[in-house]
Parts: C-alpha cells; sequence; structure tokens
C-alpha cells in the first residue's frame, strides 16, 4: 500500500489556515500530491485526478455535507472523509452516511494517516502500477496512470491482457494464448487473429513496446520491467 499511496492524490478542504498549512506538509510525506483549498475558488469537474478528499464540515463559505454531495454526485466511488471539531453522534451518522469516513478534531496525525490508509486500501487496493498503466485486478479494468481514465479494450483484447498479466514475466506460447481466449476447438485458423489483437492491445496500453514482448517463434510474455 506504501508504494500506491505515493502515487495518488488528495483534495484537501480546511479553512483554519493553521491546520491546512500542517495538513499540507503532513500529507505531503505520504501522497503523490496534495491540493490544498481553504475557500470555494475550485471546480468540481476538476477532481479527475484526486483519489480521496478530505473536508472539512464547518467551512463559512459552504458545508462540507454539500461539498460531499456535489463531489459524489460527479465520483461516487472516490472516498471522502470528514473533518470536524463536532463530535456528536448525529454529525457522525450524518457523516458516515454522505462521506466514508469521519475523523474528529483534534486528531492524531498517524491516526488520520491510518485512517486515510485503510480507506484507501478498500477502495484501491487491487491497484497495480505497471509502467504507465494501472490495473485494477478485480474489475479487470485497465487505467491511464496521469489521467486516471480507463482505457477502453474489447473482450478478446481484456481477455488476452489478463491472460498475460495473470501470468507475469512467463513466456505464453501462441498456442497456449489461443486455447485459452477461442478455446481448444477454436484453435485453428486463429493465430493471424492473435497477432492482429496483440498490435490492437500494444496500440492502446503499450505503444512504446516495453510491457507486451515477442518471444519470437513462441508467442509473448508480458513483462513487469523489473526484470
Amino acid at each position: 500500500m506504501e508504494d500506491t499511496l505515493k502515487r495518488l492524490n488528495i483534495f484537501v478542504l480546511e479553512d483554519d489556515p493553521d491546520i491546512s498549512h500542517f495538513l499540507n506538509l503532513f500529507l505531503s510525506d505520504f501522497f503523490n500530491k496534495v491540493t490544498v483549498k481553504t475557500d470555494n475558488r475550485f471546480n468540481y469537474s476538476d477532481f479527475d485526478n484526486i483519489d480521496i478528499f478530505l473536508l472539512d464540515i464547518e467551512i463559512p463559505f459552504d458545508s462540507g455535507y454539500e461539498v460531499c454531495k456535489r463531489i459524489k454526485t460527479i465520483y461516487p466511488n472516490k472516498p471522502v472523509v470528514f473533518l470536524t471539531a463536532h463530535s456528536q453522534l448525529d454529525d457522525k451518522i450524518k457523516g458516515l452516511e454522505l462521506g466514508d469516513d469521519f475523523i474528529p478534531k483534534p486528531f492524531e496525525p498517524l491516526e488520520l494517516i491510518a485512517r486515510l490508509k485503510n480507506l484507501l486500501k478498500d477502495r484501491y487496493g487491487d491497484f497495480v502500477y505497471l509502467d504507465e498503466l494501472i490495473v485494477d485486478k478485480r474489475a479487470h479494468v485497465i487505467l491511464d496512470s496521469v489521467t486516471r481514465t480507463k482505457i477502453p479494450l474489447s473482450e478478446t483484447e481484456n481477455k488476452i491482457f489478463f491472460y498475460l498479466y495473470d501470468n507475469m514475466n512467463i513466456r505464453l506460447s501462441r498456442e497456449q494464448i489461443i486455447n485459452h481466449v477461442w478455446g481448444v476447438e477454436g484453435h485453428r485458423g486463429q493465430t493471424n487473429s492473435l497477432n492482429v489483437y496483440i498490435n490492437s492491445l500494444r496500440n492502446k496500453v503499450d505503444i512504446e513496446g516495453k510491457l507486451i514482448q515477442t518471444i519470437y517463434g513462441y508467442g509473448y510474455k508480458l513483462s513487469d520491467l523489473k526484470e
């Protein structure tokens, strides 16, 4: 999780200058990028690259609850954590109903980061970074690591990629791949089809040709680039 956390981005909304300054410094040791706002000068449509939100509930220009509602409308799967001086049961219940966690002030910094890590592990624990890709093993989805957008693959391309992925750094013969994708009965005449799908897959996820390596006269392997 540590390696994954260093690739994730957090947005913080906190109007107190001392707390916002501290959070900026503290969270920068753990996250790839920390964006801190003390006012409402931000656009909700600019949160594509944000992975988790930390919101103060009591902000003079709005309500953290309302900000959360707008975020969840656009990004329903991104976790939102509330930070507040109010610790009454009603506040906690409302925070957990709208968001994903509730942390009262004053807070212990190490407890804060531990709770953020646990929440991110639940949400992004199956994400693996592979060169410029984010591979979601659970959903069998590939994302661009810069834009966090899904890379569209056909059903066959997806089957080929995740078969290679599940056998990372292992040389797979063309016959093995064809049998997995089309079945033994569909083996005959699929060699050319496999070549076409591999080329299409490379154009989408491996333009530089570093990940999907051709084993001449044999087949292919997916490299994690660590070898």
